[in-house]
């Protein structure tokens, strides 16, 4: 097996109970190999990040393992030694949005025609399968209709709604969820102790959140920060500033100050994450969440076992939040929909972000 040196791909699952956050699929799919029943077309369904094309590779493996027990692979035959480092020759990736027109399809077809060469299956997985052309999508329907009993295909999107109803319709369709953040910290904490990084469990947090969901991009802004680390501790104030992330800390002193018409500090404390080197949007982003967060409290009753926060953080979200009327979060909202594309048009960005705290701080005195 080759070496991989990227930590996304160094790291990336191998078996089945390597995946994080996907028990249902992790079920489904060993259920399957005990009972040799699988499908000639998968369609996976999920951010970007959250595991499907990893789970697409362990599928190809599962399919051609000479050796799997109880859906655990071998890793010693042929499939499991060449599919992991992407050379086995009847397992084709294609990227949709590269590979995605007639002509390309039109290729995969005639390859397809033609039995497995090293391996029991033939396996093509097409990554971002919404890129695909109409045209495209529609030279593939025959062969997936009607495949041949060697043949599979897993088709992995993150837009489903962009594919054609006929693709879907002839699979298996698997939805992968979005990771919680204490998930991705779990698996950076594994590779931090492999890798020997020195970095707190605030800082992992940061990065998990960071990433939002997506344990691709989690990971690699580990192994970023820790290459210019070198053998230093990195917490989490290392990683808000070299990442432009805005401080938790301040966000919420900013929430506390709109909810108690404090204009002073709002302006003093965006300036502070503004001379941090955080960008406008991502100041509007953890804001708007922090208001987001403390309407779903508000109308839970307070019940939070779902939000992806640490606990001093709702405690914190439930304070502030306390005086706040939900008719007030809900015409918030409304402002802060409309910000991203003021912002994006604005030749100041930080004037529209302030102006649109202020009039959000009036709403909530009224």
């Amino acid at each position: 097996m080759s070496v991989r040196n990227d930590w996304h791909l160094k790291y990336r699952p191998f078996q089945l109970d390597d995946l994080i956050g996907q028990n249902s699929v992790v079920s489904t799919l060993k259920q399957a190999s005990r009972i040799d029943r699988f499908a000639n077309s998968y369609f996976f369904v999920g951010t970007k990040g959250c595991g499907k094309t990893s789970s697409a590779r362990i599928l190809a493996n599962l399919l051609n393992c000479e050796n799997v027990k109880d859906g655990k692979l071998c890793g010693e035959c042929l499939a499991c030694k060449t599919i992991p480092s992407e050379v086995a020759m009847d397992v084709i990736e294609l990227d949709g949005a590269a590979n995605g027109k007639v002509e390309h399809i039109s290729a995969l077809i005639d390859g397809a025609s033609w039995s497995p060469t090293q391996l029991k299956r033939k396996v093509y997985i097409i990554d971002e399968a919404h890129r695909l052309t109409g045209s495209a999508v529609s030279a593939l329907l025959k062969i997936t209709e009607d495949p041949p009993p060697y043949l599979t295909f897993i088709f992995c999107t993150t837009d489903p709604d962009k594919v054609i109803d006929t693709i879907p319709s002839r699979s298996q369709r698997f939805n992968f969820r979005r990771l919680l953040s204490k998930e991705i910290v779990g698996r950076l904490r594994m590779i931090s102790e492999k890798e020997k990084v020195n970095i707190t469990d605030e800082a992992l947090f940061v990065l998990a959140q960071k990433s939002r969901g997506s344990m691709r991009d989690a990971v690699v802004a580990l192994e970023q920060i820790a290459t210019l680390a070198g053998q230093k501790e990195i917490n989490g104030k290392h990683a808000q500033k070299y990442f432009g992330i805005a401080d938790k800390q301040i966000v919420y002193l900013i929430v506390e100050s709109m909810v108690n018409s404090n204009i002073p500090l709002i302006m003093d404390q965006v300036n502070d994450l503004v001379m941090s080197n955080v960008d406008a949007k991502e100041i509007a982003f953890e804001i708007s969440e922090a208001f987001r967060n403390i309407m779903l409290l508000k109308a839970n009753n307070g019940n939070c076992s779902w939000l992806d926060l640490p606990e001093q953080e709702i405690e914190l979200l439930k304070k502030n939040g306390e005086p706040v009327k939900l008719g007030q979060l809900d015409k918030m909202a409304k402002q802060f929909s409309t910000l991203r594309k003021e912002l994006e048009f604005s030749i100041n960005e930080r004037w529209v972000l302030e102006s649109t705290l202020l009039h959000c701080t009036a709403l909530l005195r009224k």
